[in-house]
């Protein structure tokens, strides 16, 4: 690398203004900031041009570091550590994605330093948990869209310049900087976690929602009513240009502040916030993220409490540290003891055999050993398939659910997601169990009903789960296939319960129950073939909550099996019976009643080992419930969370003691770790395949009816009308025309009427 070097404002550049300008030619976003951070209303949004750079010198003038907005490509990885070897160590593992090595880096504080790259595709920005070290705190941040760093200027700690080594943006257009890749970035932070957890101690709480006995409101909505009721004291603060409107009590924001179109401005009054250009509410919580920089919901509560001198804990703050968990593939060695009791213990990665434990340690491995592609996260989920199906209609967890699941394995082609179906169709076969298999492929919830009626319990392998979403999801009448959704949802909480399927003229099957059905399906698809099939729907209606998505990032290992498992070992086949005949049945005629459709089935029930298993699986429900609190928009995506997991830690519990199972703390981090890996999985596939093929969709129809139109142009209530825009969301829209305004395919005009740019073919 090449030597450090030292850029202040006022200097080599010529000053402030001078470094700003060569920072847009170079292709990045500049921003004065103050400090460690810019005070500009809107700053996240905000795109410089000399004018605008011109208006900072008289407006801002105490705003004397330069920052750089991420986004357009733009990717910062911030490794702040604070302690030398920590900061080795995470260096040399960035250093292993290719071209690393040539990438700028700035440091401020050393050994904390900052590097930038170039993603090709969109993404979101990521953090590992924070850790103690050495007295000290550590994190690994990844800073995207929405974001920014002090490039230039001095570090408010030590009163130096930051210092830039292998170059600066200043000499390296951003279209120069190295490339990096999601999966690279994924990698990256999963490792991060590895490393500092190796090192020190998990210190990052997440917040619980505590209720109080007054008003059963959260932490977040207190903060909300509170600011809402004493609006003299923040708003003025947030937004210096607002007026106050005494015949309405309302506080207004104008347009031109917040830098929209006309009659985009926001009102705040005491009954609420209603923002005009979003045509939705909003909180004051949601303001201070967008408009003040508070880079998380409880950031910009501790500011709204500051302001209107309130204590957090007053308004139900409290601190509690969910269960911390490793999911990667570097991990910490397996705990000596499996039942520690503390729920915030780290676990290791629950892809593999030995996590598992038990009787799916022994299926996981035979998997791996007869697969020419070793791909451990689909072993484990063939072995939980197995579990579900094996146990399914005769047991019920701690907190009263079945133990059916949704599992979908999402991997490109290579990985091996083949082998894993054909070994737990194999496993069924040969262990005199096949009764418990069903159909490869159903056309409609009546195929479902059918196959239930027969087979109360059973486990649908589909090799192609995708195929079947994409079917359910397909537009127009007389489409049976989007019956199974419904049947789906439904079937998904009956374990316990009834199922009366779809009523129909047949007089013999009106009214003809089917008593605890346990459906298990496990699928497997491309990431492309399957988000394609994926709906804004499947996103919001729960659907996606109650699936378990599995996605392994690295290509697995190539093995040389024997047999190809043409044929289950006599050893693993006596442990699944051995398995059989040591499970408590609680009554002498309940193991007829397991596979009779029109019979209540007895069920035992798996109790928890100890009060801290219960307690670590109430600080996974605590955290589901703030992070749909946090963002209502997550409870397609996370309201099945807690669920699943107790599902598949009494699954485990049943794997490790079949005879006495109890559910402990062990089994509920493993389970966690898997369900934590599931949310990961699905918001990077959302993320990568799904949410920007739509966007780009969308653009794409903006810029066609454009073209199609008289002059090139058209009035914004007229292009809403049109095939492929109609559907979607006003946010989304906005943003769409943002881009298209950006990347010079339409003119920027009032927001009124759109006009196509000559170089579009307008």
């Amino acid at each position: 690398m090449t030597a450090l070097r030292a850029v202040k404002n006022d200097i080599d550049s010529g000053g402030i203004a001078d470094i700003r300008s060569i920072l847009i030619e170079n292709g990045y976003w500049p921003i004065p900031v103050k400090g460690k951070r810019p005070h500009i209303k809107g700053w996240s949004k905000l795109r410089a041009t000399t004018a605008i750079i011109a208006s900072w010198d008289r407006g801002y003038l105490d705003h004397t570091n330069t920052g750089i907005l991420c986004g357009n490509d733009l990717v910062a990885i911030d490794i702040d550590a604070p302690t030398q070897t920590a900061c080795d160590k995470l260096i040399a593992r960035l250093m292993k994605i290719p071209a690393a090595e040539n990438a700028p880096r700035r440091t401020g504080r050393a050994p904390k330093c900052m590097f930038l790259f170039r993603a090709i595709e969109p993404g979101k920005k990521g953090i590992t948990p924070e850790f103690t070290v050495d007295g000290q705190k550590h994190q690994v941040e990844i800073l995207r869209d929405g974001q920014q760093f002090v490039a230039f200027g001095d570090h408010v700690e030590t009163c130096k310049p930051y210092l830039w080594e292998n170059g600066s943006p200043l000499d390296i257009e951003a279209t120069d900087l190295p490339i990096i890749t999601s999966e690279q970035i994924s990698a990256f932070l999963v490792d991060s976690e590895a490393i500092l957890a190796s090192m020190g101690e998990r210190v990052k709480e997440e917040p619980k929602s505590k209720r109080n006995a007054a008003g059963g409101k959260s932490f977040w909505q207190q903060v909300n009513s509170a600011a809402l009721a004493d609006l003299n004291k923040w708003v003025p603060a947030l937004f210096s240009g607002s007026q106050y409107q005494s015949g309405t009590g309302a506080w207004r924001v104008s347009s031109d502040e917040l830098g929209r179109a006309l009659q985009e401005d926001i009102s705040i009054h005491p009954d609420g916030v209603q923002d005009f250009g979003r045509e939705k509410p909003a909180t004051p919580i949601d303001l201070v993220e967008e408009f003040g920089g508070a880079p998380n919901p409880k950031a910009a509560a501790d500011w709204l409490c500051e302001h209107i001198g309130i204590l957090p804990a007053d308004l139900g703050w409290e601190h509690r540290q969910a269960v911390a968990i490793i999911t990667g593939r570097s991990a910490l060695p397996k705990p000596a003891n499996d039942d520690v009791k503390s729920p915030v213990a780290v676990f290791e990665d629950p892809f593999t055999p030995a996590a598992c434990g038990g009787l799916m340690a022994d299926i996981s491995q035979w998997i791996l050993d007869t697969s020419r592609r070793r791909s451990p996260e689909f072993a484990v989920m063939a072995s939980i398939a197995f579990m579900s199906v094996f146990y399914g209609r005769r047991v019920v967890g701690p907190t009263g659910c079945g133990v059916n699941l949704y599992l979908a394995g999402i991997a490109g082609p290579g990985f091996g997601k083949e082998a894993p179906l054909q070994r737990l169709v194999k496993l069924l076969q040969d262990s005199d169990m096949s009764y418990l298999v069903g159909a490869g492929e159903v056309s409609s919830a009546s195929a479902i009903e059918k196959i239930l009626r027969r087979k109360p319990v059973v486990v649908m392998p589909w090799d192609e789960v995708g195929d079947v979403l994409e079917a359910i999801n397909a537009k127009g009448t007389g489409n049976w296939a989007a019956t199974i959704r419904k049947a789906m949802l439904e079937l998904y909480s009956k374990s316990t319960g009834v199922w009366f399927g779809k009523e129909t003229m047949d007089d013999e099957r009106i009214g003809a129950p089917i008593h605890c059905p346990s459906l298990t399906v496990v699928g497997t698809s491309t990431p492309t073939r399957f988000y394609g099939g994926l709906s804004e729907k499947n996103l919001s209606d729960g659907f996606a909550a109650r699936m378990i998505f599995i996605a392994p990032t690295k290509r697995p290992e190539r093995g040389n099996p024997r047999d190809n498992g043409l044929a289950v070992p006599e050893p693993l086949r006596s442990a699944i019976k051995d398995a059989q005949k040591c499970f408590p049945w609680p009554s002498m005629n309940s193991q007829g009643n397991w596979r009779a459709a029109d019979v209540q089935p007895s069920l035992y029930e798996v109790a928890w080992k100890d009060a801290a298993a219960e307690k670590a699986w109430l600080a996974i429900e605590d955290w589901q419930e703030s992070e749909i609190e946090r963002d209502e928009t997550r409870d397609g995506l996370v309201g099945r969370l807690a669920e699943n997991a107790i599902r598949l830690a009494t699954l485990r519990a049943l794997s490790r003691d079949p005879s006495q199972p109890s559910v402990n703390v062990g089994d509920m981090r493993w389970a966690h770790a898997i369900m934590l890996a599931s949310v990961r999985s699905l918001d990077d596939g959302v993320a990568k395949y799904m949410s920007s093929s739509q966007f780009e969709q969308l653009c794409q129809a903006i810029l066609s009816s454009l073209r199609c139109s008289r002059g090139g142009s058209m009035y914004r209530a007229e292009l809403l009308k049109r095939r492929g825009i109609s559907g979607s969301d006003t946010r989304t829209f906005d943003a769409a025309i943002v881009r298209l305004q950006e990347t010079g395919d339409i003119e920027k005009t009032d927001g009124k009427r759109f006009v196509l740019s000559r170089a579009s073919g307008g």
